[in-house]
């Protein structure tokens, strides 16, 4: 594992502490309380599972945090320690875990990662608005079906940030983003616990590891606007 400021920087703000890992490299102990979460899942599975908790578990130490396990609820999410915030993602070739201290700058995060690589024709309309649709035929031919994805990872962050606070499913037409090159504005089309329709969540993009990475925040002053 590696903290991942040697590729991210700060990339969520200041008191965010994030680490990465490949799974398919990464020499990891697993957790003994954490096994039996994973002990049907297919063996990739059980290795991008264990990479990305023992990410959050170094996030945790840079905050000089004891390594203690991550239970998943019932929902799968991760179930953090009362004092702390973070989310997790992985996919197949890259894990990235973010932390970070309840109360201090932020009420939530989310993080999600996604392969650099077009987003499958088939599933534009279900993740799309017409108006999402109209920005991505404005993109170049060629990159249209990479922002797709691009767009794709924004709302999976999204979801990811608001959950722990409202506990909503939010589906894909619930919010409409706004991609620019570095960053996105996701607006919500049905309110979501306490952020009411038309509420605005702010998320950040990068590449790294030949990977998509977008992360969103709620910052404490302005929960709930």
């Amino acid at each position: 594992m590696t903290a991942a400021h040697d590729i991210l920087g700060d990339f969520l703000g200041q008191g965010v502490a994030l680490a990465h890992a490949d799974p398919r490299l990464a020499c990891i102990d697993a957790h003994p309380e954490e096994l039996k979460y994973v002990q049907q899942a297919v063996d990739s599975r059980k290795r991008e599972f264990h990479a990305a908790r023992a990410c959050a578990r170094q996030a945790m130490g840079l905050l000089g945090e004891p390594p203690v396990a991550i239970p998943a609820a019932s929902d799968r999410s991760p179930v953090w320690p009362p004092h702390l915030i973070g989310s997790i993602s992985h996919c197949a070739t890259f894990c990235l875990a973010v932390v970070a201290r309840k109360g201090e700058n932020y009420a939530a995060i989310g993080v999600d990662v996604e392969p650099a690589e077009d987003l499958p024709v088939e599933l534009i309309d279900a993740i799309c608005s017409p108006r999402e649709m109209a920005a991505l035929d404005e993109k170049p031919p060629e990159h249209r079906l990479l922002w797709a994805r691009i767009l794709f990872s924004a709302k999976e962050a999204v979801y990811k940030c608001q959950y722990p606070l409202t506990g909503t499913m939010l589906d894909f037409q619930d919010m409409e983003v706004t991609l620019a090159d570095t960053c996105f504005q996701a607006k919500l089309q049905r309110q979501a616990g306490m952020f009411g329709k038309g509420s605005i969540l702010e998320g950040r993009v990068t590449f790294a590891h030949g990977c998509i990475v977008t992360g969103v925040t709620v910052p404490l002053a302005g929960l709930g606007a």
